[in-house]
């Protein structure tokens, strides 16, 4: 069962990373799964939160920096060492691997041997942050869900197509952070009504 299933991620791993391989994916993919790229819209996003002078966006902000951390950890020092997983570029020959200290696509030749233990592929860090802010952030602003979303299937689409994933790399990612996601919007859910509770105690607007 387990080696039919590794049959299909692999089978559906070429069908992206090498049948899927364009040009302009060539620099669109780089682009998205570089997470530096989207610091400073961030950045100002979340200040514009900040200084709106409302409980719940501050706390809204406060709880998905929060989230990411969480599901950072949760991800790379829980989970990717239990699964173990060796990377696509560690473990299969002829990917289309794109070296992100160089900043240059490696046609990888034929891999003599299997590397095991340096860096883990299961699951991906990239989707489990990326899908756990998409469904926060959707349950708060919902008419933007489609951006949310939309840029979290992106972001797990370059993660394979980029050779350091697997697609059920990316599917765990998906689960995991969206579970993680909907833990979160409880527990803001909660605080939130905290603050309203303390705000009307002494007569001001969350």
């Amino acid at each position: 069962m387990l080696s039919s299933i590794e049959k299909i991620d692999i089978e559906l791993f070429y069908l992206i990373n090498r049948a899927g391989q364009n040009l302009f994916f060539d620099v669109l993919m780089p682009f998205v799964s570089n997470q530096k790229n989207f610091y400073i819209p961030i950045a100002i996003i979340a200040l514009w939160m900040i200084i709106k002078k409302s409980a719940k966006s501050r706390i809204i902000v406060v709880m998905i920096f929060l989230l990411i951390g969480v599901t950072e950890f949760v991800t790379s020092d829980v989970l990717k060492p239990l699964f173990d997983r060796p990377r696509p570029y560690h473990s299969l020959s002829k990917i289309h691997h794109y070296n992100r200290v160089h900043k240059r696509w490696d046609n990888k030749g034929v891999l003599e041997k299997k590397i095991v233990g340096r860096s883990h592929s299961m699951p991906s860090a990239h989707a489990s942050n990326t899908f756990a802010a998409a469904i926060f952030l959707t349950f708060y602003f919902r008419k933007f869900w489609p951006l949310f979303y939309g840029l979290a299937f992106l972001v797990g689409y370059s993660r394979v197509y980029l050779g350091v994933h697997y697609p059920f790399d990316v599917l765990v990612g998906m689960f995991n952070g969206s579970i993680l996601g909907a833990l979160f919007i409880i527990l803001s859910n909660k605080i939130i009504d905290l603050a309203k509770k303390k705000q009307e105690s002494i007569g001001q607007k969350v």
